[in-house]
């Protein structure tokens, strides 16, 4: 199977990217896959491939300059293709992190960024539906009713506490030596528990 041009590419993913949208905006679901395609596009963190099939598409993967990267080609210590012509990327990226390189990086385009933006936006979106849904469905509670029902389970634990300990307990343990109290305490505790 022939390589695909980077350009074709770009334009590949940027229709998928651009179905990916309009599938979000109308309320359909996304995939694991199509989340984490989203959610690295949002952050601009996309995984790097494992290889590159030219010069050309190892520098964009790398994000310098051809021109660095044909300087950094010459040296010895360079990663060399493999027998297929393909170069390893984080060969080169080791080779980078080893030889303290930077080269000339390349600055995002006015389209990347907007890409990007138009990424986190949809994103934004999907978790905000995805959120209403849930509470829809009951998976969510509200803060306050929680806290209303930790407060009246407190009361009823304390109340039963003060009951056990200053109503039914006082009788109970006043002929009792230490050991006897201790044992009645704990009793009480593990029946209001």
């Amino acid at each position: 199977m022939d390589a695909v041009a980077p350009d074709i590419a770009k334009k590949l993913l940027t229709r998928d990217f651009a179905n990916l949208v309009g599938r979000g905006q109308k309320g359909g679901k996304l995939t694991r896959t199509e989340r984490a395609m989203l959610q690295s596009m949002a952050t601009g963190t996309g995984a790097a491939p494992a290889t590159a099939a030219s010069y050309v598409e190892l520098a964009a993967v790398l994000g310098i300059t051809r021109q660095s990267l044909n300087t950094w080609k010459k040296r010895k210590d360079a990663p060399k293709p493999a027998a297929n012509g393909l170069h390893d990327v984080a060969a080169w990226q080791e080779f980078m992190r080893r030889n303290d390189l930077k080269g000339g990086e390349l600055t995002p385009q006015a389209g990347d960024i907007e890409t990007s933006l138009k990424a986190r936006k949809l994103l934004a979106e999907v978790e905000e539906r995805e959120l209403r849904l849930g509470i829809r469905r009951g998976e969510y509670v509200a803060v306050e009713d929680v806290r209303q029902m930790w407060t009246e389970f407190v009361a009823q634990a304390t109340a039963m506490l003060r009951n056990k300990f200053e109503q039914e307990l006082p009788p109970i343990l006043s002929g009792l030596d230490a050991t006897g109290i201790q044992k009645e305490a704990r009793r009480a505790i593990d029946e209001v528990l």
